[in-house]
């Protein structure tokens, strides 16, 4: 599967094990990624695309920007599934 820019996934391997992440740059196999809280978006966080779920959920570039805006973002995709 090809991972796009503001696409949700979710982390298979690792510490952030089942966390919700959002993809801030696509470099070949391996992804940057945010979740605005642990892993922000100046610093994100480098992961192989075996290690991550993609997810069909896709947010706009404005949601990308600030770390605030995509916990935000994240914690509300986070609830629709839970329920």
């Amino acid at each position: 599967m090809d991972f796009v820019k503001g696409q949700l996934v979710r982390s298979k391997a690792g510490r952030d094990k089942t966390r919700t992440l959002a993809v801030l740059e696509v470099e070949g196999e391996m992804l940057l990624l945010a979740d605005g809280n642990l892993r922000k978006v100046g610093d994100p966080k480098r992961k192989k695309v075996k290690h991550v779920a993609p997810t069909t959920t896709v947010l706009a570039n404005e949601l990308l920007k600030s770390d605030q805006q995509l916990s935000d973002a994240i914690a509300a995709y986070d609830a629709a599934c839970a329920n």
